[in-house]
């Protein structure tokens, strides 16, 4: 008999237990390697070939090895992974499905694909796709546009050619040599241009390509600018920096002796990928000089966190007895005439101020009631009306419209 090619068990293995993974993975359980999980087969291999070497022999110890053999066939081929029950991420059903299985396979058993869980996995393999699909055409487009331009040539003789025309300002026209040298120019460390970034949220990959346009776009030689993702990725860092910076500068500035006192909270992504409250907190005074106390956290948006929060940042910066008013929206937290913010801070300034509530939630109110004579109370936000004429909207004459002043209807 032929002995068999080296690696022919070893492949034999990889093959027998890629066609058993399959059934585990649509079970929803995490499984063991192929490595450990091929070594398991061998064992059972190797026991089944010393059942043959001995299976002539009629002592008790053999029979006994081979009924408990034939036993082990019944119970499944393991290859669950070892912590699979303590898994956080495990659903509980496939984990009873699991224990079932290891105890009696004939308590249960799979109809089907779990449609939910294909479908979500169908939905990860897209977005990968697609975010693939993404970062692919943001690197071509980087790619594209960074292209070395072609410079002209300054020992150019032929005066005929526009190019080398202005590639020589030196013997070119006065006008010519004043255009080049007004010529607009921009920088990665540009601040404005940072920000704009970061008020976008524009990716590194995005705020590459869109530097790399805007240079093309002004003329500028990209070839011989150093523009890469690293480049912007500490071009952001850096500019990041100098805008804290700023702040603790205006904070160290001369503070007029009259102050109105601004705050607005909003719920943004935290580090840890939950959200939280945050409180940005603001100074007004004459000659419109605008401070920024800070954007701290707040435990929730209640009156009397939000007081809490805003005082603070007011103790810091020492001008507690400059603020005559404060400037605020109309929501229940800050209206509150028990636990809203406005009173919590009246009463902990020992005074009364000047309450400017923000004008459009105040006009908001008062159309509030407008339209509630008019076309009766709503309870949502969503009005049916309004949602099917944004719906239709694109079916919409707009060149037939009239005023209503004009219209004859009012008539």
């Amino acid at each position: 008999m032929k002995s068999p090619e080296p690696g022919y068990h070893r492949r034999s293995r990889k093959a027998v237990v890629e066609e058993v993974l399959p059934f585990w993975l649509r079970a929803g359980i995490p499984t063991t390697t192929v490595i450990h999980t091929g070594t398991k087969l061998s064992k059972l291999v190797k026991a089944y070939n010393d059942l043959k070497k001995n299976k002539n022999k009629d002592r008790p110890k053999h029979r006994m090895d081979e009924e408990i053999f034939k036993g082990g066939l019944q119970e499944i081929f393991d290859l669950a992974h070892s912590s699979s029950l303590q898994r956080a991420d495990m659903k509980d059903e496939d984990k009873e499905f699991l224990r079932s299985q290891r105890e009696d396979r004939g308590e249960s058993s799979m109809a089907g694909i779990d449609l939910v869980t294909a479908k979500k996995v169908e939905k990860q393999v897209e977005h990968g796709t697609r975010l693939k699909r993404l970062r692919e055409r943001e690197d071509s487009d980087i790619a594209r546009l960074t292209e070395r331009a072609e410079i002209p040539s300054q020992s150019s003789s032929s005066s005929s050619s526009p190019v080398s025309t202005m590639s020589s300002p030196a013997h070119g026209s006065r006008s010519q040599r004043k255009k080049l040298k007004q010529s607009p120019s921009i920088s990665v460390k540009d601040l404005n241009l940072i920000s704009t970034w970061d008020r976008e949220k524009l990716s590194v990959r995005q705020a590459t390509s869109t530097f790399a346009a805007i240079a093309q776009v002004l003329g500028m030689d990209i070839g011989s600018m150093a523009v890469s993702k690293s480049t912007v990725h500490r071009a952001r860092i850096a500019g990041r920096e100098q805008a804290a910076e700023k702040i603790v500068e205006l904070r160290n500035q001369e503070i007029p002796e009259r102050l109105v006192l601004h705050w607005d909270g909003k719920l943004l992504p935290s580090l840890s990928g939950d959200t939280e409250d945050r409180i940005a907190v603001l100074l007004t005074g004459e000659d419109d000089a605008e401070f920024l106390l800070g954007v701290p956290a707040s435990s929730d948006s209640t009156g009397r966190n939000v007081a809490a929060v805003v005082l603070k940042e007011v103790d810091e910066a020492g001008v507690r007895d400059k603020i005559i008013a404060f400037c605020f929206d109309t929501t229940a937290s800050n209206t509150g005439m028990v636990q809203g913010a406005c009173i919590q801070i009246e009463q902990e300034l020992g005074r009364s101020l000047l309450w400017l509530a923000c004008r459009h939630h105040v006009h908001e109110v008062i159309l509030k009631d407008v339209f509630e004579a008019s076309l009766g109370s709503s309870s949502g936000p969503d009005i049916g009306i309004f949602k099917r004429l944004g719906d239709r909207w694109s079916f919409v004459d707009s060149s037939q419209r009239e005023t209503v002043e004009t219209s004859e209807d009012l008539v």
